[in-house]
């Protein structure tokens, strides 16, 4: 007895945003359309890395994530220094 899964659309449609109950009615000379917001910028020094994808083995991941909280740092932390260690064996210098 499997019931009908709901269509993704109708997920959408929960988790929309929903829109404030209207106001009680203005006369129409004081409506006033939305101003437009501003279209937000990158902010000086923002972040311009990139993301990668590494594949580990649930084992190696627990390891990894071990040694973090061992470390009072992060997985991600330590991914970096990593790969800024095989940069530098190899030559590139950090930019």
């Amino acid at each position: 007895m499997s019931a009908e899964r709901q269509p993704l659309t109708s997920l959408a449609d929960r988790l929309a945003k929903k829109s404030p109950a209207p106001e009680t009615e203005k006369p129409v000379e004081t409506q006033t359309a939305p101003e437009p917001q501003p279209t937000p910028t990158k902010a000086k020094g923002a972040d311009t890395r990139v993301q990668i994808i590494v594949r580990m083995t649930p084992a190696e991941r627990k390891a990894l994530r071990q040694i973090a909280l061992d470390q009072d740092t992060t997985a991600q932390a330590l991914a970096e220094d990593a790969i800024r260690d095989v940069l530098r064996r190899h030559g590139f210098k950090a930019s």
